[in-house]
């Protein structure tokens, strides 16, 4: 039972095929020695009687065995026909033909270049091959077509050296509804987006009833462009980022005119945290080394929007639009979110200048984000950029990458549970094409000049001295 279960469950083979099989253990490496049955009785081109005309071994590279590499080495039979005088091998069970690594190797390649936390030189360290043939492996294995546009898409960017056309920042498209990572375009930019949605049927982006962005405006164009049926709805984050930039920036302009050390600039410098992040102030006081008390959150919160007028009208109204972004309903949205453009219109605070516009300019996409269509949860990029980070986390991984759709396609591979590998006989690499070396000089010729010094003779009789 014991040697059914290893051939059948290591070798890939069952017992009735195999005629013997040995082991031995040489320089740290299991090899399993195997032989099968023989099976051939007729030529498969024109079904005469064949015979035996030679052996020939065959070696596989294979799992570890208890923590020991292991090699099938495979006594193979070569026939040739009586008739036709056509040789042929017998079937092999070990690995695809002109393969040196067994079945079990590539499927488990294969189930690693799906984790984004190993790199192909992982890989290939761990299946003891060269990384040069992971890659080859993985541009062979991993074709990804384009995958179909979902109900809710996410569009955001990836600061990367791999944009093409003169970009910085690749295009990251994700599936909203089950997802998952969508795509990846070289470029961010109106034109790369236009030119891939185009290609697209029209009944096919019809689907497309959302479309979560950040505040970039080629985004918004292109989708109300091309997806006639969609909502697109600005990523609630984005915006309260812009909010929570202009509070920094009148509580640093206020702080600088403040004298050093003083309370003012203490405050200001030290416990800002509490006025730009949720705390809860009412906690047991500590003694405060500065102002020689014990003080709780609550008081140095007290003593900070005493500090300015300003800082405290700027402070209540951030809170009014964080307060507003938890709790409105896309019904009370519209008439919430004007009450709020004309509040911070009403305080004319210069950090909010920038904010209003935002306000003003992504009104309607900013109410759509309050859209709770799938899961009840918002409209927003929360989904992008955490598959933005898995990105980098495979980019810090990979020590960088330079190819472009080798890239895309392992990470849609590792991020789209949808998408699989399938085993090919025709190898293929995706390698970039580099440029033509130019002419390579060993020594450069020394100009002659007037200048003894330098001379080439004058060089050589310093040499001989």
């Amino acid at each position: 039972m014991a040697q059914f279960d290893f051939n059948t469950y290591v070798l890939n083979v069952t017992q009735d095929q195999v005629q013997s099989v040995s082991v031995t253990y040489i320089d740290d490496i299991i090899q399993i020695h195997i032989t099968l049955k023989p099976t051939v009785s007729s030529c498969p081109y024109c079904g005469g009687p064949v015979k035996l005309k030679e052996y020939s071994f065959h070696s596989f590279n294979h799992l570890p065995i208890a923590g020991h590499p292991s090699v099938i080495v495979w006594k193979r039979r070569r026939y040739v026909c009586k008739d036709c005088r056509k040789s042929f091998s017998e079937q092999n069970p070990f690995g695809p033909e002109k393969y040196r690594q067994s079945y079990a190797v590539l499927s488990s390649i294969a189930d690693d270049l799906h984790n984004v936390h190993l790199s192909f030189k992982d890989i290939a360290q761990k299946h003891r091959i060269s990384e040069s043939l992971v890659l080859l492996y993985a541009d062979s294995f991993l074709q990804v077509p384009r995958n179909p546009l979902p109900e809710s898409l996410g569009i955001d960017e990836l600061h990367s050296k791999m944009s093409k056309y003169g970009g910085s920042y690749l295009a990251v498209l994700v599936d909203n509804v089950h997802r998952s990572l969508c795509d990846i375009l070289p470029n961010r930019s109106k034109r790369t987006l236009s030119k891939y949605f185009e290609m697209i049927p029209l009944e096919e982006r019809k689907r497309v009833r959302f479309v979560t962005i950040d505040l970039w405006q080629p985004y918004k164009d292109t989708a109300l462009k091309y997806f006639p049926n969609c909502c697109v709805a600005a990523d609630p984050f984005h915006v309260v980022e812009h909010l929570t930039a202009g509070f920094t920036r009148i509580r640093v302009d206020i702080m600088n005119q403040c004298v050093y050390n003083s309370p003012e600039y203490y405050l200001l410098k030290k416990w800002h945290k509490l006025l730009e992040t949720d705390y809860y102030l009412d906690n047991t006081p500590k003694y405060n080394n500065y102002f020689k008390q014990k003080m709780n959150y609550r008081d140095l919160y007290d003593m900070l929007l005493s500090l300015n007028s300003n800082l405290s009208l700027a402070y209540h109204l951030k809170e009014m639009y964080r307060d507003f972004n938890r709790t409105c309903s896309f019904e009370n949205a519209p008439a919430q979110l004007d009450q709020l453009i004309d509040a911070f219109e009403s305080a004319d605070l210069y950090c909010y200048e920038e904010f209003v516009s935002i306000l003003k300019n992504w009104r309607t996409e900013i109410i759509n984000s309050f859209q709770r269509p799938f899961d009840n949860r918002k409209q927003s990029n929360a989904l992008t950029e955490h598959f933005n980070s898995r990105l980098r986390e495979l980019i810090t991984i990979s020590n960088g990458f330079a190819n472009f759709d080798r890239f895309r396609a392992r990470a849609i591979y590792c991020l789209n549970n949808h998408t699989f590998y399938s085993l090919t006989s025709s190898l293929h690499s995706n390698k970039r094409e580099g440029k033509d070396r130019g002419p390579y000089n060993k020594t450069k010729d020394v100009p002659l000049t007037d200048d003894p010094n330098n001379n080439v003779d004058s060089m050589v009789d310093d040499f001989e001295e």
